[in-house]
């Protein structure tokens, strides 16, 4: 699939093949693309624990349940507990220096293993370990990122993903969860009930009203070549709902017996 119909196809699925698991080596893949994302001084910010959920009590199933996390969590076979790791930046000095001698850096740049120790490690990484908020952020941010590839890699490998909140507490017990890792998100995973396409493309609000060109005063207008050759490549997709979304879903409903209305 090519990267921007994985983008555009990506879809929040809510339905799954309660029946059909997901191969181990999907989730690999799935892993080893959130391992190759963008990351701050090459650290490891993001921590993920996959879980099969028949391998879980069913009293522990029911207890991570949060008000928008019930009836899919039944049907996902498989989920994926993110959490972000606020003590990464630990160590980036010297992450840094082995990239500078790999030729990440140069000296044209400004670089040195000099500069990585009174510059980036002495006035950045040291104190941004020491604010507790700080780092949260960053480590929130950088493991986001890392998702997002977990993400679209499971469009290319035709499953369904659903991020979602969950009861951490439980969690943690269950999972035993350092206690300096702070939750993100749990990613249910399995083969789609619905149909990948679930719907189809979520609206958004126009591009003018999120992003700029030179300042916020400067609202970034699209053109209407690049609308359409992203809607040939597929990026841009016809908008939610289908003609046929609401059929559907009353015969999961009814194949799953779950509620019709």
């Amino acid at each position: 699939m090519e990267l921007f119909d994985a983008i555009g196809s990506r879809r929040a699925i809510r339905y799954f093949k309660p029946y059909r698991p997901v191969e181990r080596w999907k989730v690999e893949m799935m892993f080893q693309a959130a391992h190759r994302s963008s990351r701050a001084v090459n650290a490891s910010f993001i921590k993920a624990v996959a879980v099969e959920r028949d391998a879980l009590d069913p009293d522990v199933r029911e207890a991570l349940k949060t008000p928008t996390n019930t009836a899919d969590l039944d049907m996902a076979p498989l989920y994926i507990f993110t959490y972000a790791d606020p003590t990464a930046p630990n160590g980036g000095a010297g992450r840094l220096k082995d990239l500078y001698d790999r030729g990440a850096f140069a000296p044209a740049l400004g670089w040195s293993h000099k500069y990585i120790d009174d510059v980036i490690d002495a006035t950045i990484l040291k104190p941004l370990v020491k604010d507790e908020v700080e780092a949260r952020w960053i480590a929130s941010v950088e493991a986001a990122q890392a998702i997002a590839h977990m993400l679209l890699t499971a469009v290319e490998l035709g499953l369904g993903t659903c991020c979602k909140s969950f009861n951490v507490d439980v969690a943690k017990e269950t999972l035993k969860v350092p206690d300096h890792l702070t939750p993100v998100w749990m990613i249910l995973v399995g083969y789609p009930a619905e149909d990948p396409d679930a719907g189809g493309q979520r609206p958004r609000p126009p591009l003018e009203e999120d992003y700029f060109w030179g300042d916020f005063g400067s609202p970034f207008e699209p053109s209407d070549e690049v609308t359409a050759e992203l809607e040939q490549r597929r990026l841009l997709q016809p908008l939610a709902p289908t003609s046929w979304r609401q059929d559907e879903i009353r015969a999961i409903a009814r194949a799953y017996g779950l509620l019709e209305e």
